[in-house]
């Protein structure tokens, strides 16, 4: 079974993005042949994808044209680290968001690359 986004061409999670990008997310994108000026913002030392009218650079209205090589917070979602609660949590703006599910291993990981995000702003900070 595909996944709802797929079934439903769905591109929700790239309207109005806030992404973090990991150091490892612009290196892959930057291999890809794009400067990062084109992908990143850099907010109070967090990487974002930049958006562009209203949705993320890479979404061409229809899909990420960046899929197979997209960020991993993009792979996760709408599993999203909750700030204000600390915790894991699915995305309330995700229409589909009762069709997934988080396991253990999807909360490892985030938290994981949490903590990997949050290094690496100290370091730019």
């Amino acid at each position: 079974m595909s996944s709802p986004c797929k079934r439903y061409n769905c591109t929700q999670c790239c309207m109005e993005t806030e992404m973090p990008l990991s150091n490892d997310d612009v290196k892959r994108i930057e291999k890809l042949g794009f400067d990062r000026n084109h992908f990143v913002i850099n907010n109070d030392g967090w990487l974002q994808l930049r958006n562009l009218n209203e949705r993320c650079v890479f979404n061409d209205g229809k899909k990420c044209t960046i899929y197979d090589s997209r960020p991993e917070g993009c792979k996760f979602y709408p599993v999203i680290y909750d700030e204000s609660e600390k915790c894991a949590t699915l995305d309330e703006d995700c229409p589909h968001r009762d069709e997934f599910k988080i396991s253990d291993a999807d909360l490892e990981a985030l938290a994981s690359l949490v903590a990997k995000l949050n290094s690496e702003r100290k370091q730019r900070k």
